[in-house]
């Protein structure tokens, strides 16, 4: 097949027409300069119209040095024929000559400059072109390919039947990062993390940005189990290592979920679901390392996938309920608060526990409304038992971060006519130390509206010295992996007695989880603790049970009266 021909290219049937009509026209030229007047010099005038025409119309090299040969002959002719001596024939052909000559290179730098302009048009449309197609499959921030181009490369590795392997990438922390940085830290983060990821592996594989902090690597050309662990093991020790951004050393950490490709499957987005169940198996069982795909997890994400479902449709037909477990005073073994816990009796399940379905919640962004309808309800119960009987309720970070706290709270106790000394909210440390100054000036607005709180959990997160001088705590809840250890382990008991010293010191009033038996109830008796709560006095109980508790107590009251 020929080689198409550019536009510039001369033609040969033209040129050869051009030729024929430039010496038709110097023929013409010449016959008139014979037959007019000797003094009508306006005879030159055909020739020169003639030669313009053609290099206007084609100013190729060869064509021109024929016009300009011509031209010099023709004035030459016409200079003597016009009686003229032979000294001004060649002036008057000179100067003839150079006017085609100037004519000329000024036609032909016209064209070049339209030429060059033409393909600069054409030049910038296809960069346009090129970069269009580079943004809508490349991810903008880091470079790398995007989840379709991901996928594309996917088809083309299985259409040639090679073995490829695929890795999904979650950076645990990113999010803390975003909230403790400015964005801007966030994205060098982000840059970074993808400079390691394509460190980690070879040239011929593709590394991808899915979404904001989820990468994925493909590893072809051989690609087995053996090889594709390797590779996880190097980018888990990558990504887990300190990385500096802005001049922040951070550690984020990540989750890895592997997927090799098998014969039974029909198609890359089955390759793409296996990698993504497999990291949801490591990030629901142990952050920072790496899983590969394996049957049963697929049972087991259909099950986590239903009780997502489930979950929503209790929270939207309120299928929950609110037990309470008794806070009682160790001075004189009276009731004086009720923590409120959640209960799921799940309609073919049973009795879920809050420690199943609770981090799930907070997974989907569920876990606000649910608490905030914890809240209300235990609100509602407790405004019906004695007036120095506290509620004590959970308060999740995703609550507590909500705006309008002061206003959200105020709303509630005036629906519930709950006096707003009776309740007690308990808030984590790791909620406290995600934002230290906005937690602070939160914990202020909470004691000036009357509202009581306790540092739930103490010494199960950061145990920052600093948040316990720092912030307006009224209560400190020793968490009962403390109790736990109390009869056999003397340091247990050290840390108990530190801790209830150190709050006492502060102001604070302590109050010991988990208490379980008598021994540990005498213990954390000697050491001072102000309240206890615990089996060895009452799991938590429905409102039913403890109405009927505080009724039965009144009613002994009156008796002994």
């Amino acid at each position: 097949m020929d080689a198409p021909r550019l536009p510039d290219e001369p033609n040969p049937a033209g040129t050869a027409l051009w030729a024929a009509a430039l010496a038709g026209g110097l023929g013409l030229s010449v016959l008139l300069a014979i037959k007019l007047p000797a003094a009508n010099v306006i005879a030159i005038l055909p020739a020169n119209g003639i030669l313009l025409a053609g290099l206007i119309a084609f100013s190729g090299p060869k064509l021109r040095l024929l016009a300009l040969v011509l031209g010099a002959v023709s004035a030459a002719s016409i200079a003597g024929i016009l009686n003229g001596s032979t000294g001004a024939a060649i002036v008057f052909a000179l100067a003839n000559t150079g006017e085609l000559l100037i004519a000329s290179y000024l036609i032909a730098g016209g064209r070049r400059r339209a030429n060059a302009e033409a393909g600069s048009d054409v030049s910038k449309d296809q960069q346009c072109e090129c970069k269009t197609k580079y943004s809508g499959e490349r991810d903008r921030l880091t470079g790398l390919v995007n989840r379709t181009l991901l996928i594309e490369h996917i088809e083309t590795a299985i259409s040639r039947s090679e073995d490829v392997a695929l890795l999904f990438i979650d950076l645990d922390n990113f999010k803390s990062v975003n909230d403790t940085f400015d964005h801007k830290i966030g994205d060098r983060l982000l840059k970074t993390v993808a400079g390691r990821l394509r460190h980690s592996v070879q040239a011929i594989d593709v590394v991808a940005r899915l979404g904001d902090d989820e990468f994925a690597v493909l590893l072809s050309k051989g690609a087995n189990p053996a090889a594709a662990e390797i590779v996880a093991r190097r980018i888990s020790d990558f990504l887990n290592a300190p990385i500096t951004a802005g001049g922040q050393d951070i550690r984020v950490g990540a989750s890895i979920g592997v997927a090799c490709w098998q014969t039974e499957m029909l198609s890359a987005h089955e390759l793409f679901r296996r990698a993504d169940v497999a990291l949801y198996r490591t990030k629901s069982t142990a952050r920072g390392t790496y899983n590969f795909f394996e049957a049963e997890m697929d049972q087991r994400l259909q099950q986590r996938q239903e009780l997502e479902q489930d979950l929503r449709r209790a929270l939207a037909e309120r299928a929950f309920d609110v037990h309470y477990q008794p806070i009682v005073r160790l001075a004189t073994n009276e009731v004086v608060g009720l923590e409120a816990l959640i209960r799921w009796r799940h309609p073919k399940r049973g009795m879920v526990s809050p420690s199943e379905f609770v981090p799930i919640a907070e997974e989907i962004g569920i876990i606000a409304p649910i608490g905030d309808w914890v809240l209300r309800r235990a609100c509602q119960d407790a405004a019906q038992w004695p007036a120095h009987v506290k509620i004590s309720v959970n308060f999740s970070r995703a609550q507590f971060e909500c705006p309008d706290l002061s206003d959200r709270l105020k709303a509630v106790l005036s629906e519930t006519g709950l006096s707003p000394n009776r309740l007690q909210l308990e808030i984590t440390e790791t909620t406290i130390m995600a934002d230290f100054p906005k937690a602070n000036a939160l914990l202020t607005e909470l004691r000036e509206l009357g509202v009581e709180t306790a540092m739930d959990d103490f010494g199960t997160g950061y145990s920052s010295l600093s948040c316990l001088r720092s912030c307006p705590f009224d209560r400190l809840k020793i968490d009962r992996s403390f109790i736990n250890d109390l009869t056999t382990s003397l340091e247990a008991r050290l840390v108990l007695s530190t801790v209830i010293k150190l709050a006492a010191m502060l102001g604070m009033h302590t109050t010991a989880e988990g208490v379980e038996t008598q021994e540990q109830y005498e213990i954390v008796k000697a050491e001072g603790c102000g309240e206890v709560q615990g089996y060895y006095f009452s799991a938590a109980k429905s409102a039913a049970e403890i109405s009927a508790y505080f009724a039965k107590q009144t009613h002994n009251s009156i008796t002994a009266v």
